[in-house]
């Protein structure tokens, strides 16, 4: 209202000031009566010094309003030089909109403060110049501070702890130690980004994984030694017991040797032996391959095409394809697509993967492998191993990852440990999809 009031009063002044100065013009230069237009000059410009007076006053309305909301004083202006009612009248309206607008604003942020505090997680919120603008209560517990200015103060917990915060990227999740009342505590560290404005802001979240790491740490021990347990008890048992048996042929119950072996009893001795002689070296070769699986090699990391990978692969297994009757489809989004990685040793798992399929498949009627490789809009690249074997039992799945696991034979149970290592030592992963007589899949994520 107060607007439309301004623009009415503003077009009768101007109206008046020209034709006040049309007439006074017309008559000086038109009539003899030059002293009646010097009177209406006069007046033209008592007009001209009033409007300039009243668009003065609203400047400086407008003006005290300004000044009210940027100093928070939202008190209407009831003054001698204020006494316009339609401005007050605005001004109230305005300023309650804008209070209650800020009283808003305040309530998301207590309620936003509320909410952060009372996750267990440590978040710290840091602007593009370190400085610390959000904290939660973990967070003050964690590095044992009630308020946090900048991100080199968290060096107090672990000296490299800015450097490491610096260097993670989006969405990278890094394990890092810290110490606590002497004690060190596993921490997973992952880094979100966002923009508000023009400002940029880093959002970093401490989560303790130490019970979960312990509990994993525990469980994977346990299975590791049921697992070790099985298999050198495989070996002792019948070593020990054709021992007994050879030793019971050869002497007898004074420890004497015993004279006049017949044929049947050397055939046993000499058959006994032999079992102890391979049980012994398949222990020994258990043993072995326990520690070629502790001594795994640094990656030499190159940048290689996958398809040019899959190739050398395919071909190194193409006999062993071709005899099985196994139908191979590769599928690659591009063939442009690379990956930085030890060439070697994503060999030995692609290898690793497809033997095991070609075994899930020895009893299937139209035995098929399928690779497909693609990259996500996250960028991280998928590679795809399946097969329309048989499965993996249900009750299996969660154990084929534990060295030495294996339900095959003649199996060593390492492969698929091998490779579950080698993509760790890629910062990658490898999981497994499997349904009985329906197939299996493992995917690689690098």
């Amino acid at each position: 209202m107060i607007f439309r009031r301004f623009r009415y009063v503003s077009i009768f002044y101007l109206l008046v000031i020209i034709v006040l100065t049309a007439v006074g013009t017309y008559i000086m230069f038109n009539t003899y009566f030059w002293l009646t237009s010097v009177w209406i000059f006069i007046v033209d410009v008592l007009f001209i010094s009033i409007f300039l007076n009243f668009i003065g006053k609203e400047q400086r309305k407008l003006s005290h309003f300004l000044v009210s909301v940027n100093q928070d004083d939202f008190n209407p202006p009831y003054t001698k030089s204020f006494k316009d009612l339609d401005f007050n009248q605005a001004f109230e309206k305005l300023s309650k909109v804008i209070i209650s607008l800020r009283n808003e604003a305040q309530i998301n942020y207590q309620y936003l403060q509320t909410v952060v505090n009372q996750i267990n997680t440590a978040i710290v919120c840091v602007d593009e110049s370190g400085k610390i603008v959000l904290s939660n209560s973990s967070s003050n517990e964690l590095f044992k501070k009630k308020a946090l200015r900048n991100i080199n103060s968290l060096s107090i917990s672990s000296e490299n702890l800015p450097h490491l915060l610096n260097n993670l990227k989006p969405n990278e999740k890094k394990l890092v130690k810290i110490k606590l009342d002497g004690e060190l505590f596993n921490y997973s560290v992952q880094l979100a980004e966002f923009k508000i404005l023009t400002n940029r802001f880093k959002l970093f979240s401490f989560q303790n994984i130490q019970s979960e790491l312990e509990q994993n740490e525990l469980e994977s021990w346990q299975k590791l030694t049921r697992v070790m347990a099985h298999e050198i008890m495989n070996s002792a048992i019948p070593i020990s017991n054709l021992s007994g048996l050879v030793s019971n042929k050869l002497f007898d119950e004074n420890g004497e040797l015993l004279k006049g072996i017949n044929k049947e009893q050397e055939e046993d001795i000499k058959e006994g032996l032999n079992t102890i002689e391979s049980r012994s070296k398949g222990l020994v070769n258990f043993v072995e391959a326990t520690r070629n699986f502790t001594k795994m090699p640094k990656p030499d990391l190159k940048e290689v095409k996958i398809v040019d990978l899959i190739k050398r692969v395919e071909i190194l297994l193409n006999s062993k394809i071709i005899e099985n009757n196994i139908k191979l489809s590769v599928n690659i989004a591009s063939e442009d697509l690379k990956i930085l990685v030890d060439k070697s040793l994503i060999e030995q798992v692609f290898i690793n993967l497809l033997l095991n399929a070609m075994d899930a498949l020895s009893d299937s009627e139209n035995p098929e492998i399928k690779i497909n490789a693609l990259k996500k809009d996250d960028n991280h690249l998928i590679i795809s191993i399946e097969d329309n074997g048989k499965g993996i039992e249900e009750s299996n799945l969660e154990n084929i990852f534990v060295p030495f696991f294996t339900t095959k034979q003649k199996g060593s149970g390492i492969g698929l440990s091998l490779a579950k290592q080698i993509m760790f030592l890629h910062k990658g992963n490898i999981t497994v999809k499997s349904d009985s007589n329906i197939g299996t899949k493992f995917v690689l994520s690098f």
